[in-house]
């Protein structure tokens, strides 16, 4: 078995809930195994350690029920700076060990959620535009551009059949600063809209 060379260590998929970024991350991964390449998948969420312990106790108190996190039905925290720190002081961790320490080990790591998936998170759950400009999405911005990033989106019909849990109004603020943000970092921007995955995977792998 030969190796392939990968020009970048670090693959980066980002884009809306349904997208198919799992899907084209496992495939990428099990193509890049069988070419004898270290491969791993890493995955990070929104909310993570002391921000995802805190949103569930948050999620206990129905003075708090709001539709700004999706996936706990909670408000936006209070005071929104702190709450933003807390985010990411809690994704650090994240970023080490499931991203960084496996490089340094010589895999290839493939993140099927990255850092742009936290910026526009944080972006839309604390209600605050200004948030791409915040020290903490500079820093992640920047780590972001040691990668190969994609942009794995597709129409808002076919997001919605794929997640029928999906709140629409949630998928189109995601979608517009997924775009913004494709452009900062110069993102190769997939449209998995009516395609199969080993066709978007052909697409992927042209630029890794």
């Amino acid at each position: 078995m030969h190796s392939t060379k990968i020009h970048k260590n670090l693959i980066l998929f980002f884009g809306p809930d349904g997208a198919g970024k799992t899907t084209l991350a496992r495939i990428l991964a099990r193509f890049l195994a069988r070419k004898g390449v270290k491969v791993k998948v890493s995955w990070m969420r929104g909310s993570h350690t002391l921000a995802l312990l805190i949103a569930f106790l948050l999620s206990k108190f129905p003075s708090l029920t709001g539709r700004d996190n999706p996936y706990f039905h909670i408000r936006s925290p209070n005071p929104t700076r702190l709450w933003q720190f807390i985010e990411f002081l809690s994704v650090i961790p994240i970023i080490l060990f499931k991203y960084e320490l496996p490089r340094s080990f010589g895999y290839v790591v493939i993140g099927e959620r990255s850092y742009i998936d936290f910026i526009v998170w944080n972006i839309i759950t604390t209600n605050d535009q200004n948030y791409i400009k915040s020290i903490y999405a500079r820093i992640l911005l920047k780590m972001a551009v040691h990668g190969k990033n994609f942009y794995i989106t597709a129409s808002i019909d076919s997001l919605l059949k794929r997640r029928r849990d999906a709140d629409r109004t949630f998928l189109e603020k995601q979608i517009r600063y997924y775009k913004i943000l494709s452009k900062a970092i110069n993102a190769v921007e997939v449209d998995t809209t009516q395609k199969e995955a080993h066709q978007s995977l052909i697409e992927i792998y042209k630029w890794i």
